[in-house]
């Protein structure tokens, strides 16, 4: 590993975006398909902006109504989780704010019709507790009453008590929540049927799930919320929470920053949670937008309205519905599971996690395209071929957008590509041009497998092949070498890796 040079600068090769698919917007059915079209033209952004977007704000109005079953014993659940992937600047919150307009609007007015009877649940709640606390307290003075009259107020007590449980809660409706807390999460979704959907145009949901609030990381709920698996949670100092079959839908527009962050946190690559995002990476439209452009037509803007508003209105069952596939449609799924097995094979063990759920996944989305073009009728009508075609053109689209995220997350390479890359950013983040071996172990030992210099080695030597870094052995000058002073062993980093990092910035 010692050299008095540096080996020739080469730059690990990173995820080349540029050549990534666009979503095709005529994989849409027609009733959003020319919303979208019209907000990618207004806002001018890419379609991948705005489609897979516009794909889970669906998702909201058919989580817990409808459900897909394409074969016997499997039936997938209709929400979906979403990151559109694009730098500061690309228009993430004019489109989010676009998209999720029917939502809040039916949120509001939903919540107007309910003002009066959240007012007299509230009343009666108060009186209720109100007398409750008037007769225990008066039952615990035992100098003033009778056992009888005690006796008495114990009956009352319990008729009391019986009719406030029995009272039915009434609160707001809920739909969406962005900065949220996993256990406000988790009463929210007590309030909404257990369902409700997380949407943002930041990455703070990741820093929550990551114990911003707490010490440790807290995304049981939101792993079970993809497949409606029963959540429970025990408190010491206050009741727990039940929730059956909890559903939620995801829709976050993140930096690139916050991918790569995601890859520090073990918890999230061990337990699965990359796996169950969709990713979008959509091409950077800044330097070619329009100053004039075409507003979004009345026309378009209420039938995507309209859309999502009839979904919303559907009540929730008390059990989803289930929606099977026509004939044609199931022998593409079949043969699109095949095309997922083969592609297994090659894969890393992080990105076949991803890949496994692939076709689940677009069975969701194939439920998502159906129930846009039905809406009430969903349950009426089979997923069709046509349908199911579509669907697999987007899972594709995600597929290749997924490998690049991970890419980009640093789960597609070899072990010591990521040891490198882990300890190239802790150099980074001395702002040292030089360091002693040992120091440079100190703020890496928190790595598992780096506890011990020796663990370091494939990482420092990948660094070496690829230029970034040189070690060499030096005796400080202070050191007497007739005194059989022990030599030091210093990280040099290469000038030309500034140099090509701040182009790259």
């Amino acid at each position: 590993m010692y050299s008095d040079r540096f080996a020739g600068f080469v730059g690990f090769a990173g995820a080349d975006i540029s050549k990534l698919p666009l979503f095709k917007t005529e994989l849409l059915p027609s009733a959003i398909r020319g919303f979208s079209d019209s907000l990618i033209e207004s806002l001018q952004v890419s379609s991948g902006m705005v489609a897979p977007a516009v794909m889970t704000v669906g998702c909201l109005g058919i989580q817990k109504k409808y459900s897909v079953h394409p074969l016997p014993d499997w039936y997938e659940p209709g929400n979906l989780y979403t990151a559109i992937v694009a730098e500061a600047s690309e228009r993430k919150s004019p489109a989010m704010k676009e998209i999720m307009k029917p939502v809040y609007d039916y949120e509001r007015k939903e919540n107007e019709k309910l003002a009066s009877e959240i007012a007299i649940y509230e009343t009666k709640k108060k009186i209720l507790e109100g007398k409750i606390a008037n007769i225990t307290k008066s039952a615990v003075r035992p100098y003033k009453k009778s056992i009888e009259d005690k006796h008495f107020d114990v009956e009352i007590l319990t008729d009391l008590q019986q009719e406030l449980n029995e009272l039915e809660e009434v609160t707001p409706i809920r739909l969406v929540a962005d900065d949220v807390t996993m256990e406000v999460l988790g009463k929210l979704m007590e309030q909404n049927r257990e369902r409700i959907g997380i949407f943002s145009t930041e990455g703070g949901i990741f820093n929550t799930l990551a114990g911003r609030y707490s010490d440790k990381t807290v995304i049981d709920i939101v792993l079970k919320g993809y497949s409606g698996d029963r959540f429970a949670q025990d408190r010491v100092t206050r009741a727990g929470q039940t929730l059956d079959h909890p559903l939620i839908a995801i829709l976050l527009y993140v930096q690139p920053i916050v991918i790569k962050e995601i890859m520090d946190n073990s918890e999230f690559v061990g337990r699965g949670l990359n796996a169950r995002f969709l990713y979008s990476i959509p091409p950077s439209t800044i330097g070619e937008r329009k100053y004039r452009v075409k507003l979004i037509s009345d026309l378009d803007r209420a039938d995507y309205c309209d859309v999502i508003q009839r979904l919303l209105a559907i009540p929730v069952p008390d059990k989803p519905k289930a929606i099977e596939l026509e004939e044609e449609a199931d022998r593409l799924a079949e043969d699109f599971f095949y095309e997922i097995e083969d592609k297994m094979k090659e894969s890393s063990t992080e990105f076949k996690a991803w890949l496994g759920k692939l076709h689940g996944t677009t069975m969701r989305i194939a439920l998502v395209l159906h129930c846009f073009e039905y809406i009430e009728r969903s349950e009426y009508h089979k997923i069709s071929e046509q349908t199911m075609s579509n669907a697999i053109g987007i899972g594709r689209y995600f597929r290749s957008h997924a490998e690049a995220a991970f890419s980009i997350m640093g789960l597609t390479d070899p072990s010591e590509v990521r040891d490198a890359k882990y300890i190239l950013k802790r150099i980074d983040s001395t702002g040292l041009m030089e360091i002693k071996l040992r120091d440079l172990h100190d703020v890496c030992r928190d790595r598992k497998g780096m506890e011990k210099k020796g663990g370091m080695i494939p990482g420092l030597q990948c660094l070496i092949e690829h230029g970034y870094i040189r070690i060499q052995k030096s005796i400080p000058a202070t050191q007497n070498p007739q005194k059989g002073g022990r030599p030091s062993e210093i990280v040099y980093v290469n000038p030309e890796y500034i140099r090509w990092k701040k182009k790259k910035v």
